[in-house]
């Protein structure tokens, strides 16, 4: 079932297109943004490029407007979010960005580090391990050992009640890494166990798969660009997420999607223009003519993608729109989170 929007071209039905969300006047967010705020783990995952980081910024400026605490959680050695917010890397010690959202990076290498001397005694044993090539070799070459670090600390973030500066977050938002090396990380728990089935890793490991595959603590975002690449990978993770991972998209953002800019009736009368006896080849109505032309193509061109991935999306989707700038900054991209 589908309707005609504005500018003529067919929206999907069921579902809500266009902008929504919190406002500038303080307005009650939509029951969607709601449940999703009521996760404590959100992870944001998404094809490379596709502005993960973004998403992520804006979901907790979003979630601080409703009063929520908020960490943002980088995997990965992108240093994005530091660099937006401080320009500086984040480091894995939470610190402030603003009055309720707190900055981290996730580093697997510290927490592994941290992991042997907790359990090697005495001290100067796990001092030696720690700074031997060995353990820079292991760390390096072992498959899985940074993702099960790095969902390590993930979880004990989520279960500590207070962090060194006193703060309990409501919510860790997670910048997750591109969608096939997320797939590995979040898949790592059940490998795992099938692998460890005894012991204190194991009962650690049991702890962690039972957060991930809890549907009222753990959420997925997918954000997709209106591209044929992004939104195939997006259509194609909604199976993957649901069958492998038995963790359901709770909503898509679909990024950068061009305005509507054009009616039906004024693309009726840029054709009666065009088709007229007139003479525009050395006016700048025909530059206008064309520019007009070539925006619409570029919106119908991204539709046919976008009614794809609303079509096939279990959970919420929202759009975007596209941010006119090759380098967004912290302002734009709080302006941004309005839309979510």
């Amino acid at each position: 079932m589908s309707s005609e929007n504005k500018d003529g071209h067919r929206i999907p039905g069921g579902k809500k297109a266009g902008i929504t969300g919190s406002s500038v006047s303080g307005e009650p967010a939509n029951p969607w943004l709601e449940r999703l705020f009521s996760c404590r783990l959100i992870f944001v995952m998404g094809k490379g490029g596709v502005g993960k980081t973004t998403i992520s910024i804006a979901l907790a400026c979003a979630a601080e407007r409703m009063n929520k605490k908020v960490l943002l959680a980088e995997i990965g050695d992108t240093d994005s979010i530091g660099r937006l917010y401080r320009d500086q890397a984040l480091s894995e010690a939470p610190r402030i960005l603003t009055q309720s959202i707190w900055g981290a990076r996730v580093d697997p290498k510290a927490e592994l580090e941290a992991y042997v001397r907790a359990h090697v005694t005495p001290g100067f044993i796990a001092g030696k391990i720690v700074r031997s090539r060995l353990f820079e070799y292991l760390f390096e070459a072992t498959p899985g050992l940074k993702e099960v670090m790095s969902l390590g600390r993930l979880w004990r973030w989520e279960k500590e009640e207070n962090n060194h500066a006193g703060a309990t977050y409501d919510l860790i938002i997670v910048d997750a890494p591109a969608t096939g090396h997320a797939m590995s990380l979040l898949r790592l728990p059940d490998l795992l166990i099938n692998m460890i089935r005894v012991g204190p890793v194991a009962n650690q490991i049991r702890g962690l798969q039972h957060l991930l595959k809890n549907h009222q603590k753990t959420s997925l975002v997918l954000v997709s660009l209106p591209e044929e690449l992004p939104a195939n990978e997006a259509v194609e993770f909604y199976s993957m997420a649901e069958d492998t991972l038995d963790m359901p998209v709770a909503a898509t953002f679909i990024n950068c999607v061009y305005p509507a800019v054009f009616n039906r009736t004024d693309l009726q009368l840029i054709e009666s223009i065009e088709s007229s006896d007139w003479d525009f080849s050395f006016s700048a109505v025909s530059k206008l003519i064309a520019s007009a032309r070539i925006l619409n193509r570029r919106r119908i061109d991204q539709l046919k993608h976008i009614e794809e991935i609303y079509a096939k999306a279990n959970g919420h989707v929202q759009e975007i729109p596209f941010c006119y700038t090759n380098d967004l900054t912290i302002n734009q991209i709080q302006e941004l989170s309005f839309f979510i």
